[in-house]
């Protein structure tokens, strides 16, 4: 199996940062890569709820991403299953946050049992231009 681990710093707090994970208004401004969009975000944040969200290239092309809160610890991580179009393979993500101090945070991502190196690749791109999205949030 493969996976994408990513380190990134931000300016925000890590209360705000967390909760841009999980908050539809918040997840709707940046989860996305590139020029694709979220038009849809759904969740039942808790231990075992579901989440559905929607993403949408420039040519109107729909992705349905669904998955399962498998861990949660408030501002401080954040484990979820991840499925695109109710399709093989079922991965994992795992969030760590860290305060680094009041408005600077840290955030570790890795997006494991991914099953060959293309679709490592994939995602690590994805995740990449999603997260430079979130970077140019205000939170």
């Amino acid at each position: 199996m493969h996976e994408v681990k990513l380190e990134i710093k931000f300016d925000a707090p890590v209360e705000a940062l967390y909760q841009a994970w999980y908050k539809p208004e918040l997840l709707l401004q940046w989860f996305a890569p590139g020029e694709m969009i979220l038009t849809q975000a759904m969740s039942s944040f808790s231990v075992g709820g579901k989440y559905r969200m929607v993403m949408q290239d420039p040519d109107y092309q729909q992705y349905l991403i669904t998955g399962e809160y498998l861990q949660i610890e408030e501002n401080r991580y954040l484990v979820f299953t991840w499925q695109v179009d109710e399709q093989e393979p079922v991965s994992q993500v795992r969030l760590t946050f860290e305060r680094l101090n009041d408005s600077t945070s840290s955030l570790t991502l890795v997006h494991s049992e991914l099953p060959d190196q293309a679709m490592q690749e994939h995602y690590q791109a994805h995740w990449i231009a999603s997260l430079e999205k979130l970077s140019l949030l205000t939170l």
